[in-house]
C-alpha cells in the first residue's frame, strides 16, 4: 500500500530557462496591467471625488455645473460637453453648462423631450453611445451654432434621480472618431448618478435663496417707492434694488421724454426712451444712445412681456424667443457689446406707457419665468411710482403757473422783478413784448378722450344706437369724465402748436380755457398774430372737429400793462362770441379769433345793451325785419345793417354783398314796406346802426 503511493507520487519536473523566461514576462505583463488598470482606478476615483467634493461644497448650480463640463470633458479626452437641464414647465431641454467657446449659447439653445439625441435620452432614460458618424443617426438634430459637423463621435446619458424623474442630459463629443471605454462609460453614467440629486438639491437652495432674498428686497422696493423721494432718486435706489433681486451685473431705467409727448399728436411721430438711471451708477452717458420708438413696437414689447409670462412648450416658443430677442435689441441702449444678456420689461401705468427697465449680465445666463414675472412686478409697482410722481410734478407746476397768472391778471405786491424771475421759471422772458390770449374749446368730440379714438368711435355710436335703460346717471358721468379729458388732450395738441411757433408761450389750462401769454419777439405790433391763430383755429376745425373761440389783447410791454391786456382778452372773447352770427349753422361757422381791437362801437354798446332792456320804435322795427328773416329764410336785416354803413350808396352796398343792384332795390323796397320808419332819412340811418348792433348784443346766444 505505501509503495503504491510511493510510485503513484512523482516530482514535477525541472523547469527550463527558456520556460522561466516566458513566465517572467507574462508576470511583467500582468503586472503593467494591473498597474495601468489601478492607475485608470485611481484617476477615475480622483475625478469622481472631484465631483463629490464638488457637490458637497456648494449649493450654487453654475458651479456644480461648471466643474461638472471640465470633469468630464478631462475623464473622457472629449473636446466638448453639454449639460441639459430639464425644465418642467416649458417642458423642454434648456443648455445650462458648456465649454467656454459656447458658453454664450447658455440659456439659448432648447430642445423639446424627444428632440435630436439628447431629447431621445431624455425621454427613454437611456444612455446612447456613438463612436463614428454622429451626423448620419437618424436621431440627431442640427444645430448649426454648436458647429457640430466638427464632431464624429458623440457620448450621451441621462441625469435622473433614484425615482427616475429626469433632471437633465450630459453630451460630450470628440472631433476624431473616439472609442468610448466600458471605463469612460461607467465614470458618465456614476458621475449622472452622483450629480443628479446635487442638481436638484442646487435648484431648490437657488428657489428658496431667490424667494427669501425677493421677499425682503421687495419690502425695501415698496418702502422706497412709497419714501416720498424726488423721481430721480428714486428712480437710481429703484435701479439698485433691482440689480440685487435680479442678481444682474447691470439696470438701465429709460423713460419716455416728456418734451415728445404731445397728446394725441405723438401718435403721428416716434416717441423717444432716454436713459434716466442705471446701477451700478454710469456717470458716462455717451455710452447710452437714445431709441426712438413707435407705438406698435411698444405694443408688441408688452404682448410678448405677457407671452413671457405664460409660454408653453410647443414649437411657437422657439419663434417667440427669437422675436423676443430681436425686439429687445432694437430697445437696447447700450452701444457696445460688453453685456450678454437682456431681459426687460416695460413700464405701464393703466394703459400709458411710460418707459422700459433693462437688466443686463456680463456673462450667458438662463432666464426662467419666474425672473420674467419678477421683473414685470418690478416694473408694474415703478410704473405706479413714476407716474404718481409726474401727477405730482404736474399739480405742483399748475400751481405754480395758476399762481403766477393771478398775479398778472389781478395784480400782486409782488415786485416786478420778482414777477420777472418766476416767469423765467416757467420758461417765460417779461422783459419781451407779449400778448395776452384767452382760448375756449367750445365744442368737442368726446371721442377725443382716447388714444385709440378710432376704436372708440364705434363703442360710441353702438352706445348711442342701443342705451342702456335705468343708468343715465351713470352714463352722464362717463360723458362727463370723456369730455374733460377731451379737453384736456386737445389743449395739449393747442399748446404744444403754439409753442412750436411762439417758443416762450406759457399757458394756464382750466377746463375748456386756455389763457396764456405769447411772445411777440419777431412780431412786436402783434398784427400777425391774429392771422396765424385764425390759421390755427381752422386747422383744430378741419383736423379734429373742434370748435375755438380766441381773444386777443393788445401788446404789453411792462409789467402792469398784462393786468389790461386780460381784460381785453377776455372782453374780445365774451364779446366776439355774442356777436357771432346765430343764424350760420355749426357746419359753416367759421373760427371765432376777435382781437380787442376788432370791437369798435360795439365795446361801448355793450354795457348798455345788458343793462338797459328798455324797447323803442326802433328795437320794435328792428325785431320785426328779424322775424320775419327767421320765418323767410332771408337776409334783410343784415342787408339793411351793409346799406346804412355804406352810407347808402346802392354801388358799394351790392358789391359788399355780392348781390346784382336790381336784387339789391328789391331788398330795399321789401324793408320799407316793413318798416314803418323812412330809411330814405338820412337823420335816422346813425340810429338804426346803433340799435341793430344793440339788438344783436341783446340777443346774441338767443
Amino acid at each position: 500500500m505505501s509503495f503504491k503511493a510511493s510510485t503513484n507520487h512523482q516530482l514535477p519536473p525541472p523547469y527550463s530557462p527558456a520556460d522561466s523566461e516566458l513566465t517572467l514576462e507574462q508576470l511583467q505583463r500582468e503586472n503593467s496591467e494591473l498597474r495601468n488598470e489601478i492607475e485608470v482606478r485611481t484617476q477615475e476615483n480622483t475625478l469622481l471625488n472631484e465631483v463629490i467634493s464638488t457637490v458637497g461644497s456648494t449649493l450654487r448650480l453654475d458651479d456644480v455645473l461648471r466643474h461638472l463640463v471640465d470633469t468630464v470633458v478631462r475623464a473622457t479626452s472629449c473636446h466638448i460637453a453639454f449639460i441639459y437641464l430639464y425644465d418642467k414647465d416649458k417642458e423642454r431641454l434648456v443648455l445650462a453648462s458648456t465649454n467656454e467657446q459656447y458658453h454664450h449659447l447658455v440659456g439659448k439653445i432648447t430642445m423639446g423631450v424627444g428632440e435630436g439625441i439628447a431629447g431621445w435620452v431624455a425621454l427613454h432614460r437611456k444612455a446612447v453611445f456613438l463612436t463614428d458618424e454622429a451626423l448620419d443617426d437618424p436621431r440627431f438634430c442640427y444645430f448649426p451654432e454648436l458647429e457640430e459637423e466638427k464632431f464624429q463621435s458623440i457620448m450621451t446619458v441621462p441625469i435622473i434621480t433614484k425615482t427616475r424623474h429626469l433632471i437633465g442630459v450630459i453630451t460630450v463629443q470628440a472631433i476624431a472618431p473616439h472609442e468610448f471605454t466600458d471605463q469612460h462609460r461607467l465614470f458618465i453614467s456614476n458621475t449622472a448618478s452622483l450629480v443628479a440629486s446635487a442638481i436638484e438639491n442646487a435648484q431648490l437652495y437657488e428657489n428658496t435663496q431667490r424667494k427669501l432674498s425677493t421677499l425682503t428686497t421687495l419690502s425695501v422696493l415698496s418702502q422706497t417707492i412709497s419714501s416720498g423721494l424726488y423721481l430721480d432718486d428714486m428712480l437710481r435706489s429703484l435701479a439698485t434694488l433691482t440689480v440685487q433681486l435680479m442678481e444682474v451685473d447691470l439696470c438701465v431705467i429709460m423713460l419716455m421724454d416728456q418734451a415728445r409727448e404731445r397728446d394725441m399728436e405723438s401718435s403721428r411721430q416716434a416717441r423717444r426712451l432716454t436713459v434716466r438711471a442705471t446701477s451700478p451708477n454710469l456717470n458716462d452717458r455717451g455710452q447710452f444712445h437714445a431709441i426712438d420708438i413707435d407705438r406698435t413696437t411698444l405694443e408688441r414689447l408688452r404682448e410678448l412681456n405677457e407671452a413671457n409670462l405664460n409660454k408653453d412648450s410647443s414649437h411657437a416658443s422657439l419663434d417667440l424667443d427669437y422675436e423676443n430677442e430681436h425686439t429687445l435689441e432694437r430697445l437696447n441702449p447700450l452701444k457696445d457689446n460688453q453685456y450678454r444678456t437682456l431681459v426687460s420689461a416695460p413700464l405701464i401705468a393703466g394703459t400709458e406707457q411710460l418707459g422700459l427697465i433693462n437688466c443686463y449680465s456680463n456673462k450667458s445666463r438662463r432666464y426662467a419665468p419666474e425672473d420674467q414675472t419678477l421683473l414685470t412686478t418690478i416694473a408694474n409697482q415703478a410704473a405706479i411710482a413714476i407716474k404718481n410722481s409726474y401727477l405730482v410734478n404736474q399739480l405742483a407746476q399748475k400751481n405754480l403757473i395758476k399762481g403766477f397768472f393771478d398775479d398778472l391778471i389781478q395784480g400782486t405786491n409782488d415786485s416786478e422783478d420778482s414777477l420777472r424771475q418766476r416767469a423765467h421759471f416757467l420758461g417765460c422772458d417779461l422783459t419781451r413784448p407779449h400778448a395776452a390770449v384767452m382760448i375756449e374749446i367750445t365744442h368737442v368730440d368726446a371721442r377725443w378722450d382716447e388714444e385709440t379714438s378710432t376704436q372708440k368711435q364705434g363703442k360710441i355710436e353702438r352706445g348711442r344706437t342701443a342705451p342702456l335703460a335705468g343708468n343715465s346717471e351713470n352714463t352722464g358721468l362717463t360723458q362727463g369724465a370723456s369730455l374733460q379729458a377731451a379737453y384736456k388732450r386737445m389743449s395739449g395738441i393747442i399748446r404744444r402748436r403754439i409753442q412750436d411757433n411762439y417758443s416762450g408761450a406759457i399757458f394756464y389750462e382750466h377746463e375748456n380755457l386756455i389763457t396764456c401769454i405769447i411772445p411777440l419777439s419777431k412780431d412786436p405790433s402783434g398784427t400777425r398774430l391774429k392771422t396765424w391763430l385764425k390759421d390755427l383755429a381752422q386747422q383744430m376745425r378741419n383736423e379734429y372737429d373742434v370748435f375755438l373761440s380766441i381773444g386777443i389783447g393788445n401788446t404789453c410791454q411792462y409789467i402792469a400793462d398784462y393786468r389790461r391786456g386780460f381784460a381785453e382778452a377776455n372782453e374780445a372773447l365774451q364779446m366776439g362770441q355774442n356777436l357771432q352770427d346765430s343764424k350760420v349753422n355749426d357746419g359753416k361757422r367759421p373760427p371765432i379769433v376777435t382781437h380787442f381791437n376788432d370791437l369798435g362801437v360795439y365795446r361801448y354798446l355793450y354795457k348798455i345793451a345788458h343793462m338797459d332792456d328798455l324797447r323803442d320804435v326802433f328795437q320794435d322795427q328792428i325785431a320785426h325785419i328779424d322775424n320775419y328773416d327767421r320765418r323767410k329764410n332771408t337776409d334783410l336785416l343784415d342787408t339793411l345793417e351793409t346799406y346804412l354803413e355804406c352810407a347808402g350808396n346802392l354801388t358799394k352796398t351790392s358789391e359788399k354783398l355780392f348781390v346784382h343792384r336790381n336784387t339789391l332795390i328789391q331788398r330795399l323796397e321789401r324793408l320799407q314796406s316793413l318798416c314803418d320808419i323812412d330809411l330814405q332819412e338820412r337823420g335816422n340811418w346813425l340810429t338804426l346802426q346803433v340799435a341793430i348792433k344793440v339788438y344783436k348784443l341783446r340777443n346774441s346766444g338767443e
